[in-house]
């Protein structure tokens, strides 16, 4: 359906419009991109992957953190946004899924990018727990508290489907992991601790 609604807009904006109907084509179109990535965040949602589906091997932390934010790099660049990234120089091993902690990494970057107001920290500690912290002046401690709840989003978050923090705390429950978020004097920090033991 979202296809044969693309290719009607398409056809549409061939045609000599008025300006009313050239603002409201383009409201349609606006709404038709919001619900393809709603659309397409639902379907990776229904396949995040079970516990028992997971593949746990030795997932090196600190160097996935490093893969990950490179990745994020120019996004953070465009937002104005210079991370400072804390590791320990040795190898941290935690025994993980290495996709879907790759996938928490993104989620979790994704989120600065939308809230922070132009810094993230990203540290991780000897205890296994790894630290996102960002100034976010538009959340406040009510809002914070239902960041992981599956579809909430908040007004400053743009092209939010309000399931990325929810697939970051599935996934990592899933592999024996936490995750929370708090918020204290404007600063927004989502902690995510891996243990060195999996619960089976």
């Amino acid at each position: 359906p979202l296809t044969a609604i693309y290719g009607y807009l398409d056809l549409l904006q061939k045609d000599a419009l008025s300006e009313t109907s050239e603002r409201y084509v383009k409201i349609i179109r606006e709404r038709t991109e919001r619900m393809k990535e709603l659309t397409e965040e639902l379907f990776r949602y229904s396949l995040t992957v079970t516990a028992a589906e997971m593949t746990i091997e030795p997932v090196v932390l600190n160097h996935l953190l490093e893969e990950s934010a490179t990745a994020f790099y120019s996004t953070m660049k465009e937002y104005g946004i210079l991370p400072v990234i804390r590791l320990p120089e040795e190898k941290f091993l935690r025994q993980l899924d290495r996709p879907s902690v790759s996938r928490i990494f993104s989620n979790l970057l994704s989120n600065a990018v939308r809230h922070s107001a132009g810094d993230l920290e990203i540290t991780l500690t000897d205890d296994g727990t790894v630290t996102f912290a960002n100034t976010a002046p538009n959340l406040d401690a009510i809002q914070v508290g239902q960041l992981f709840d599956r579809f909430y989003t908040v007004q400053s978050a743009k092209n939010s489907t309000g399931l990325g923090l929810s697939i970051v705390r599935t996934l990592t429950e899933q592999m024996g992991g936490t995750a929370e978020a708090e918020y204290e004097n404007g600063r927004l920090r989502i902690r995510l601790c891996f243990p060195e033991n999996r619960n089976e």
